[in-house]
């Protein structure tokens, strides 16, 4: 059974909430209150397992009530409930510690949704810190218990609209097929990201989990609760559910979550923005091998010239560098071929990914990827190709940052931690 909460000011907002969590037969009211104070009281004297607060509360606001939860019942799942529908209370709140914002009005089903979400997120971080304390019968995990240090393959593109999230999609996929779980996917798109629309999922939670709270810094846990399982037992961490969330994922915020990520999969894949923030440099400074993705247009080929550049002040080995060519539409008389496009980047082109209308097409209006899709396809294979050239056993030595590097990054403009 789950017990709730409801803390809002009006007692007709609290009947309306009260009638229809009682049409539940696993949810209970086990209290309310009409203020923050009484709220917080009633959290410690209760110990519910989810509160819904109003926003507005007198006395402590919503957003307060929720900071002093989330220190003094942090077993409580907080859902802040606000008539306002701006970036800035959503910001607040999940910087608060709220696990879901409730625009009002809202349904009756929406609640519920949200409280078995809520719900659900903190029974799985309870299941994470009883595996962690040998007192409550779990085996610690320990530094020795680790996998080796895992490599990591960062996909970058000069352009939007080459085909960069798909490629990464689909390489994923096919590196994690002989080693089901093995591979983790991350959206480092950070404000539009795609990878979950590509995969048909609702993903479990996102990179802003830990970010708000600097928990990356701190917890490898609570990483872990911010995974969510793909097809075929690839692991995703999907971009935040907001465009606003992403500016609190730091620099900082990567590098640790790349090192929780090396030591606990084989392979860390990293779709990134077309833009060069400071978030893509860190992970192309972290990658072993950066996948730079083209199509054969003449403004994409001399964008991949312009990254390439940047990447060598990053002082980046030119051969951890794989240039992928995305036949995106049919080729057209005249253009820019393989042989054209090597020449202007003084670059081999290492894959080729043909055109494919009908099979890519379809996979992404599907959300089932080309590789699992069943089809027999050029893409399918170009994408095995391509997973096969860069499966082999490099090490994560090359991955190490050198001497030097963040004086290159300062000379690009970037330096924030």
């Amino acid at each position: 059974m789950i017990r709730v909460l409801v803390a809002d000011g009006s007692e007709r907002i609290r009947a309306n909430l009260l009638r229809r969590l009682a049409d539940e037969e696993d949810i209970t009211v086990c209290g309310t209150a009409e203020d923050g104070e009484q709220a917080l009281q009633e959290a410690l004297h209760l110990v519910p397992d989810i509160a819904i607060l109003d926003a507005a509360l007198t006395g402590l606001d919503g957003v307060q009530a929720t900071e002093m939860l989330a220190e003094y019942a942090p077993q409580a799942g907080v859902i802040l409930m606000s008539m306002e529908s701006g970036s800035e209370l959503f910001r607040r709140a999940m910087l608060a510690g709220a696990r879901e914002v409730l625009q009002k009005p809202f349904t009756g089903d929406d609640m519920v949704a949200a409280i078995h979400r809520v719900h659900a997120f903190q029974a799985r971080k309870r299941a994470a810190q009883s595996v962690r304390r040998p007192e409550h019968g779990g085996t610690p995990v320990t530094e020795g218990a680790r996998r080796r240090v895992g490599r990591m393959i960062t996909i970058v593109s000069g352009k939007g609209g080459v085909g960069k999230s798909i490629i990464a999609t689909n390489l994923a996929l096919v590196l994690n097929r002989p080693h089901p779980g093995s591979v983790v996917l991350v959206d480092l798109s950070l404000q539009f990201g795609d990878i979950a629309a590509l995969l048909a999922m609702t993903p479990d939670g996102s990179i802003a989990e830990f970010a708000a709270s600097d928990a990356a810094l701190t917890d490898r846990h609570v990483i872990q609760q911010a995974l969510s399982l793909g097809p075929q037992g690839l692991t995703v961490l999907a971009a935040p559910p907001s465009p606003e969330l992403a500016d609190y994922v730091t620099t900082a915020h990567l590098r640790s979550l790349v090192a929780e990520l090396r030591s606990t999969f084989e392979l860390v894949v990293a779709d990134t923005t077309s833009q060069l923030s400071e978030i893509t440099l860190e992970a192309l400074e972290n990658s072993d091998h950066i996948v730079l993705v083209t199509d054969f247009s003449v403004t994409s080929v001399k964008n991949t010239r312009l990254i390439m550049s940047v990447i060598g002040v990053l002082q980046v080995d030119p051969e951890r560098i794989v240039v992928v060519a995305n036949h995106r539409d049919a080729p057209l008389a005249g253009g820019m071929d393989r042989a054209r496009i090597e020449e202007f980047l003084r670059h081999p082109v290492a894959a080729e990914i043909p055109h494919d209308a009908t099979a890519i097409g379809g996979s992404v209006s599907s959300g089932v990827p080309v590789v699992i899709g069943g089809h027999s396809s050029p893409a399918t294979a170009a994408f095995e190709r391509l997973a096969s050239a860069l499966s082999g056993d490099g090490g994560p030595d090359s991955a190490a940052e050198p001497a030097g590097k963040k004086r290159s990054r300062r000379r690009l403009g970037f330096a924030r931690d």
